[in-house]
Formats: C-alpha cells, sequence, structure tokens
C-alpha cells in the first residue's frame, strides 16, 4: 500500500457540511426547528457536555475548563438543570413523550462530578425521559479520578456503558502528555464492574514518544483488558490553537503516522476485533458489530453508533446537534452560556440548514463511512461526474451502479469522501489514483 497517500489532513466528515459553513442561529429559530423536528415523532440521541476536568492533558483538544473548585461545578450544573427544563418544555409544547433512545454524558470529564451532582443530574433528566429505559446510557470516565464503587453508583443509576481516555499505556509517553495511569490502575478499577458495564478505550496515535514497539505493547496490554470497543484517533498538535500542546515537544513526536494508523488497524482486527468505519472497533459480539452485519451504523458528532437514531440533541456548552436536515451549535464561552440559559434560552450562536444537494452528499459521504458500500442507482446520474473521476481506482469497484470499498480503500475513507465533497475540496483534488500496494512496517510485538 502505498502510505503516502493515505489522508491525514481535512474533514473527519462527522458532518456534512463542516462547521466553516455554519452561520449565524438564534434560541427562536432553533426553538422553531427542534419544534418542528419533535412533532414528527422523532426519536433522538442526547448529548450532555461537562466542561470540567481535574487535570490538564497536554494532547487535548476538546473545549475544557481545568478546576477543582466545586462551587464552580456546581454553578454550572444548576444552569444545566434549567436546559433540561427548556428541552423538556418544548416537549410539552407538541404534546409528546421524549423517545430518547441514547444518552451520552461526555465533556471534559462527566465523572469528576461529586456522586451528589451526578444523582442531581439524572433525577432531572428521568423527569425528561427515564434513564433506565434507554438501549444505551454512556459515560466518559477518568480512571485517575474515580473509584470502584464510583462505576457502580454510575451504573446504578442507568449508566450500561463507560469510556475510559487510555490514549498510550507507555510510562513514559503517559508522562510526555501528562496523563499518569498506570496499567494495573485500569485493571483493577474495571476488575468487578465488568458483568455490569460495556467498556470503551479511547487510544491516541502520533504522540510524542510513541514508537512502533510500543504502540506494539500498548496494544498487547489493550487486548488484555479485552474492552468492548475501541477507538483510535490521531493526536492532533495544533499549539497555535491549544496554547497548552506547547508543553510536547515536536522533536518526540513521531513522524510514521501512517504506518502507524496501518498496523494497529492490523493487529486489532488479528485479534478478533471488528473494524467499524473509520476508527471504530468492536467484539464479534458486541452491537456495533452487529449493526454492521445489519448495515445500521451510523456516524454522529461522538463517532459510530448502531444506528437506533440518526438525530441528536446536544445539551451544555460547545455541544453541536443534528437532527433531521438542521445543525446547531451551542456557546464555547461559559459566560454566554449561562446568560444564555438566564434568559430561558438555548444557548446555540450558530448552525445550518441542509438543502437538497448537502442532504444527497451527506448520505453518499456517511455511507462510505458506515457501511463502505453506496448503491448510486438511487440517485440516477446525479453523481456521474464523481463517479467518472473514481475510474480507475484501486479504492473502490463499480458494478451495475453498486460502489463497493475495495481493502486499499478501507483506510482511505477520508480520500474517498473528498470526491464528494463541494464544499471544501478543489475539483483539481478530487482525481483518485490508482494505489499500489507495498511493504508495510512490520509491527514488533
Amino acid at each position: 500500500m502505498n502510505l503516502k497517500d493515505l489522508t491525514f489532513d481535512g474533514h473527519w466528515y462527522t458532518s456534512f457540511p463542516s462547521l466553516n459553513h455554519w452561520g449565524p442561529l438564534d434560541h427562536k429559530e432553533y426553538s422553531e426547528r427542534l419544534r418542528s423536528f419533535l412533532n414528527g415523532g422523532n426519536s433522538a440521541h442526547l448529548y450532555l457536555h461537562i466542561p470540567f476536568c481535574a487535570k490538564l492533558c497536554y494532547y487535548c483538544i476538546c473545549n475544557i475548563v481545568v478546576t477543582n473548585e466545586r462551587e464552580k461545578i456546581r454553578f454550572f450544573l444548576d444552569h444545566l438543570l434549567k436546559e433540561i427544563d427548556l428541552l423538556k418544555g418544548i416537549y410539552d409544547e407538541v404534546g409528546l413523550n421524549p423517545d430518547i433512545r441514547d444518552l451520552q454524558f461526555g465533556g471534559g470529564t462527566p465523572s469528576h462530578l461529586s456522586q451528589e451532582e451526578f444523582g442531581l443530574l439524572c433525577s432531572k433528566l428521568n423527569t425528561l425521559s427515564p434513564l433506565m429505559g434507554m438501549d444505551e446510557v454512556a459515560m466518559e470516565i477518568d480512571p485517575r479520578t474515580v473509584k470502584q464503587e464510583d462505576l457502580l453508583f454510575y451504573y446504578e443509576h442507568g449508566v450500561n456503558r463507560i469510556s475510559f481516555g487510555i490514549q498510550d499505556f507507555d510510562p513514559q509517553v503517559q508522562k510526555a502528555i501528562n496523563r499518569e495511569q498506570p496499567f494495573e490502575m485500569v485493571r483493577d478499577l474495571l476488575s468487578g464492574v465488568r458483568d455490569k458495564l460495556s467498556v470503551n478505550f479511547d487510544l491516541l496515535y502520533g504522540l510524542p514518544l510513541q514508537t512502533h514497539e510500543t504502540i506494539a505493547k500498548t496494544i498487547e496490554q489493550v487486548v488484555e483488558l479485552s474492552p468492548d470497543r475501541i477507538t483510535l484517533l490521531k493526536y492532533c498538535h495544533a499549539p497555535e490553537v491549544k496554547k497548552h500542546m506547547k508543553l510536547i515537544k515536536e522533536e518526540d513526536l513521531p513522524i510514521e503516522l501512517a504506518e502507524m494508523f496501518v498496523n494497529i488497524v492490523d493487529e486489532l482486527q488479528r485479534k478478533g476485533y471488528q473494524w467499524i468505519g473509520l476508527d471504530h472497533f468492536a467484539k464479534p459480539t458486541d452491537e456495533l458489530t452487529l449493526a454492521q452485519i445489519n448495515g445500521t451504523v451510523h456516524r454522529t458528532f461522538n463517532g459510530f453508533t448502531p444506528g437506533r437514531t440518526k438525530d441528536m440533541i446536544g445539551l451544555g456548552p460547545t455541544t453541536t446537534g443534528a437532527f433531521g436536515t438542521m445543525y446547531a451549535q451551542a456557546q464555547y464561552d461559559l459566560h454566554e452560556y449561562y446568560n444564555s440559559i438566564n434568559r430561558d434560552e438555548f444557548p446555540v450562536f450558530r448552525g445550518y440548514k441542509l438543502n437538497y444537494d448537502d442532504t444527497l452528499r451527506r448520505e453518499v459521504i456517511f455511507s462510505l463511512l458506515c457501511q463502505q458500500r453506496v448503491d448510486f442507482r438511487h440517485y440516477g446520474n446525479y453523481f456521474n461526474r464523481e463517479l467518472t473521476l473514481l475510474e480507475g481506482s484501486d479504492l473502490c469497484t463499480l458494478k451495475d451502479g453498486v460502489l463497493q470499498v475495495t481493502k486499499e480503500g478501507r483506510y482511505k475513507l477520508r480520500n474517498l469522501c473528498k470526491v464528494f465533497d463541494n464544499k471544501d475540496v478543489k475539483p483539481e483534488h478530487k482525481k483518485i489514483s490508482q494505489f499500489p500496494i507495498t511493504r508495510k512496517v512490520k509491527l514488533v510485538a
């Protein structure tokens, strides 16, 4: 495989069009569109953003606030509870009981809430839709700041899937990114809850001091702990955006990112994990794998899901929502967020209404990402120009109007997505050449 052609720039297509094309959106328009969407009796995925962390991880590109001041955290929680009431008010206006299939506590670090604070949040959510009745209630966890009793507390309040930001198990890499959490800590923390909670691990490649050998060891340890799912992401070094990334020495960053990605993907598959979408992996028995078999996997801002619902509503600062043909994002600044809530308004500031062309292109791009297959017979001649650009490509085959991604294309899905992107990709960058197979770098255990 010609790894130099593996795409590591551009969009990850968590949405289409991407955020840079979104425009101003206020509470009134957002409420009207949300009300119209809910009037259709549609189910939804609910995402709540808790922006606080106890410690700063040098690799973090999320919008967070590092604080251990409980007053600040409780002040935020009071406003988030009010925002939940705002959403419930919309449901009450349309006369429907909320059909919320999935819920995710993200951040930041949701587990930075105390048990009392988390209990209050769950009690408020239960007035909207009972957590125990949802298909999945997921929560991001920092293993450095919780005990096993905390995990059981979350479980008793409806959480059935937890996600640990492992990133890397190598001690030197952990020290370089200011996230020291020994393998033994994670192992012992999970030892008494695996029969109750499904587990996801987040891994990062491209971190300082990583080598093929250290990553091989990390994968070996991850497989030993046997998480149900794994999310594999590339570290984005952007010190011009996140100043704390200057604490990472650029000379320590690895350069063989394509080789790292391919080797990790191949090794996880060799260990029995199924490759889902761009960067997710799941055990053969996991519902995400079953969704892949059934062709229902869906792409959201938070990753790949089994596709119980394709619509997401966000609560909290910076959250993005996607329902129907509408995108929306909440305020980044906490003060602006608080001011909106105090006015009894949703804290949105930008969004996007998809037109007909946007909708078709999103369908195709998401089909490539989620199913690696697109039946273009549904689109008539609409994409003839794009399909012509794919002639002779080793990334896909086209037979009887059905495009199927090849083994080479599986690693380069973003290259294929670019062909159908008429917003951010210049026409001269859409031509896909053939990518010959070459020798891979050996993964050393």
